[in-house]
Parts: structure tokens; sequence; C-alpha cells
């Protein structure tokens, strides 16, 4: 059977996010030249269909044709760039996207720049896609992730596992009180009032910031002193939401965070597919690293992410459709930042690829663009010892200047953001 007539049926999951991209940049690095890049996206996809980057992704039905002869269709060299013009290049990716094209990279010099169909995957593939395109053996052997058995929508098996296991918690799932945060961690929040609304379109802008070398060890060490309750993400995500307040953005008494229910899976190794899911948290504090913590802990206990996705699953299963992105036309004339926090983690698959420059010098930015105006998406992550943090909003909503300053800000000493209100509780 010719390539040109497999297909593949993608997950409920995959689906969901097929009308959606992910677009970051990597560098400096020696990726070996464009045509090495080409040849190692070739060998992925030609691995099979497990591979992902081979599909043509559509969100128009589940039965995606795999044709790996057309991975490298829009995989091109451009003009060399440096750090400070990797922002730029994410957001003319953004703006340019296509959902006919599920693939394009943009080597610029010893950056690579990647825009991929949500519906491959979450944020875990680009990171295994930078790693082996980066590898700086001449002829590496492919990922196992490559050839792996793609697992069929796992998350509905896994909340019936995870119901048999915890009985007592079932009502929770079933009935909702999941969705509300033990009371001393949620505070009073104003009744809504009427805001006027402007026309609006996206104007999808990034703010990007890189900490010193040895800060994500130096906020380790304060949390072991200081708060060895609270988890580095809560702090982090904290220290960002008050270097927003700081810069003259308002936010609101509301966060939502983005989970990973692979850590429901029973399996080792690397899984891809979509696994991510938002949860929001209404009337806590965003700044508190301690109110953060509390509610998102408190969501994993009670197996909201886990539900959410399942149920996410379920209602694809029983309309057959994408949810398409939300593209709002207006937007009110004033309102809070409402802040989306995504921490990938430390990303130990890049540490050893063929870096140019010192961690400090590098840069591993994603954009995230937000559906709704008023929305600031931040993505956290950490190679070595630095931590790098990604702010996506639209620039006809918030100020460019005050957002890049915030992210400078909270990169520049998150352990001072934090020290004053945490020690005084």
């Amino acid at each position: 059977m010719s390539s040109s007539t497999v297909t593949y049926k993608a997950s409920a999951m995959d689906m969901l996010r097929s009308d959606t991209r992910i677009i970051c940049g990597l560098g400096p690095a020696d990726f070996g030249g464009i045509e090495r890049v080409r040849a190692r996206l070739s060998a992925l996809a030609s691995a099979g269909a497990s591979a992902r980057v081979g599909l043509r992704v559509t969100p128009f039905s589940p039965k995606w044709q795999y044709r790996p002869d057309l991975v490298c269709e829009d995989v091109i060299a451009v003009a060399p760039i440096g750090a400070a013009q990797v922002k730029e290049r994410l957001v003319e990716l953004s703006r340019t996207a296509s959902s006919e094209v599920p693939l394009r990279a943009r080597l610029a010099g010893e950056y690579l720049l990647l825009d991929l169909s949500h519906g491959f995957s979450d944020a875990v593939l680009p990171v295994e896609l930078f790693a082996y395109l980066g590898d700086p053996d001449p002829s590496p052997p492919l990922p196992s992730w490559a050839t792996a058995r793609a697992m069929r929508n796992p998350l509905p098996r896994a909340l019936a596992g995870w119901m048999m296991h915890n009985p007592r918690k079932v009502v929770d799932v079933v009935y909702g009180r999941l969705r509300t945060a033990p009371p001393e961690l949620v505070s009073p929040a104003l009744a809504p009032m009427e805001v006027s609304r402007i026309p609006w379109s996206p104007s999808p802008a990034v703010a990007v910031a890189t900490s010193r070398i040895g800060t994500p060890s130096a906020l380790s060490a304060w949390r072991a002193e200081n708060l060895p309750e609270v988890s580095i993400t809560s702090m982090l995500s904290a220290a960002v939401a008050k270097s927003l307040s700081l810069s003259g953005i308002s936010t609101s008494y509301s966060a939502s965070f983005l989970f990973d229910c692979r850590r429901y899976l029973r399996t080792e190794g690397v899984v891809l597919g979509n696994f991510a899911v938002g949860i929001d948290f209404h009337g806590i504090d965003p700044t508190s690293p301690a109110a953060l913590h509390g509610s998102v802990t408190h969501a994993i206990d009670k197996g909201r992410p886990l539900a959410a996705g399942a149920l996410s699953a379920m209602r694809y299963f029983k309309t057959r459709s994408a949810i398409p992105s939300i593209r709002a036309t207006t937007a009110p004339a004033t309102a809070d930042a409402e802040i989306t926090f995504s921490d990938i983690g430390r990303i130990r698959q890049v540490e050893n690829i063929a870096w140019s420059e010192q961690p400090d010098k590098c840069v591993f930015y994603p954009l995230s663009e937000p559906s709704l105006p008023q929305s600031i998406v931040v993505t956290s992550l950490r190679i070595r010892d630095v931590f790098h943090v990604t702010a996506t909003f639209h620039d006809n909503f918030f100020d460019h200047d005050a957002v890049q300053a915030a992210i400078d800000l909270a990169m520049l000493d998150p352990i001072a953001l934090l020290a004053p209100q945490e020690l005084s509780r």
C-alpha cells in the first residue's frame, strides 16, 4: 500500500487541538544546516505514523493521511538572526500559520523555529524534535518515541481506573464539587460589573526573558529555607504575577494552570499526543505562591485535570467535531489581566545538544496565543541552571513595553518579588 493511501485515526484530544498551533524557537546551536534538518525530519516522518510529523493534520476529519513525503514542504533556511529577533520571528509565524500546512520550520543561522499543528501533540513533541534535530552525533539513532505504539484515547480509561482506586472522591468528580478549592485559599469575589465592549481583532505579541545562571538553584535553596511546602512552579508563577502588577498591569483575582495528564498514565518513556488540560481557579491571589500551590494540589488530589481531560474526550465522541479556535471580535474597554500559567519544567532532553553559547545566552521560547484579549499566557521552563519565561498576549490590549518590563523584572530576581509578602504571613 502506498503512503498516500495510508490513514491514521486521530484521538479525541488530538482532534480537539487540531485547529491551533505550537510555535517555538531555540538557539543558538549548531543544527548542521538546513539539509541535515530536512534529512532528520524525513527520517522521523518515514519511521511511521506514530512519530506524528508525517501526518496531514486536519480539524475537519479524524482520518489523517500519512504522507511522510510532504514533511519538508515548508522547511527552509532564512536569513540568520540573533536572540533579540527570535520573538519577532515567532510572531511572524503565528500570523502566517495555516491549518493546511501542519509543520513549518525556519533555520535562521543558529536559531531553529518550529510551527506545528497542535493536533500532533502538546509541548512534548517540539521538545523532542529540538533534542533530535540538535543532537551533535552525526548519525543519531531514531528516538524510541518515533516508533512507539500510539495510545488510543487513554484518558477515559485512566479516569475509570482513578475512580476505582479513589471511591471517596468519585462524588466530587461526578457532581463537580471539585471545582471549588478549600475556603482558606479563596478570597471573596466582587460581583461582576457590566463593562462596555469595543471592536477587536487579534494581535499576538511575545515578551521573553532568561534568568541569570544559577537562579533555579538559588530559588530552590530559598524555598527549602522559607517555603518548603510550596512548589517551584507556584513560586515562579507568583513572581511573574507580582512583576506584572508592579509594572502597571493589574491582574484579576484568578489564575489558570495547564496540567499534563500523563501523570495518570501507567506507562514509561515519552508518550506523544495531547494530554495538557487547562483548569481555572477563581477567587485566588495569583501573586501568592501558597494560594497557587494550595489550589493546584487540591485540584490534583480531587482528580480534576484527569476528569476535565476525560470529559473533553467523551464530549468529542458525542459530537464528532473539533472545537474551533475561539476568535473574539470584541474586547472589554478595560479589564484586569487573566493569567494562564504553563510550566514545562526542566527540559533535560536538550541540555546536551550542540549549544554555541553559555546557558544564559541561549533561548527556548514558545508562543501560545491567547484566545481572549484580556488573557496573558505565561510559559516557563528550565534548561540547565537557567529559567526561560515567555509571556504571550495581544499588544492592542496590553502595552508591549510594560509586559516586557514585567518579564525582565521577574527573571532579574524572583526571590526579591517573593520574600516581602511571603515571610510576613
